[in-house]
């Protein structure tokens, strides 16, 4: 009887219903960390190189991209001498930090020191190779045209850069100028 009893508590003790299993794979899934309004400083030789805002931080464990930038970002780029020489805002990141790499998705625009402006989908910037990088339809707009291209590669300040497979320039001047 005793065994049986025994046996009836522990079967009835283990016991787990689809809402506590659902919870603990969503725990297992969330970041390890979150940060709200951040600032992120980036120096070399004690020079600041970049400076990213963002409005929440989220670091993740066993999970790739380990870093999610969200709900808005502003990155600037500087010059040797702490000049802004390009911002680079979006409403998310990406970071692989493996590969210094970083994604920055929807709404991005790239904008530099003298009105030049990149819009885009998706923007990847390289720190290793110090280029901003895509494949995506992307829109360039000057004080005398705008761009449209597929495909982009820049240096980060936006002084040299290349639009790939242009299907249309639109001249922004009028005719008497």
């Amino acid at each position: 009887m005793r065994s049986i009893l025994c046996f009836f508590i522990f079967f009835c003790s283990c016991s787990n219903t689809p809402e506590s299993i659902k919870d603990f794979i969503t725990l297992e899934k969330s970041a390890v960390e979150t940060i709200t309004e951040a600032e992120i400083l980036h120096t070399e030789n004690g020079i600041l190189k970049v400076k990213i805002n963002s409005n929440k931080i989220e670091r993740f464990h066993d999970k790739e991209p380990q870093i999610v930038l969200t709900n808005g970002i502003e990155i600037f780029f500087y010059s040797d001498k702490a000049e802004i020489k390009s911002t680079l805002t979006a409403d998310r990141a990406e970071l692989d930090k493996k590969n210094k790499i970083m994604t920055a998705s929807k709404n991005v625009v790239l904008t530099s020191v003298d009105n030049k402006k990149l819009e885009t989908s998706v923007l990847f910037w390289d720190e290793k190779r110090n280029k901003i990088y895509t494949n995506s339809q992307v829109f360039v707009t000057t004080n005398k045209e705008q761009i449209i291209g597929d495909g982009f590669t820049s240096n980060t300040d936006f002084t040299n850069y290349s639009i790939s497979n242009i299907t249309g320039v639109i001249n922004l001047q009028s005719d008497t100028e």
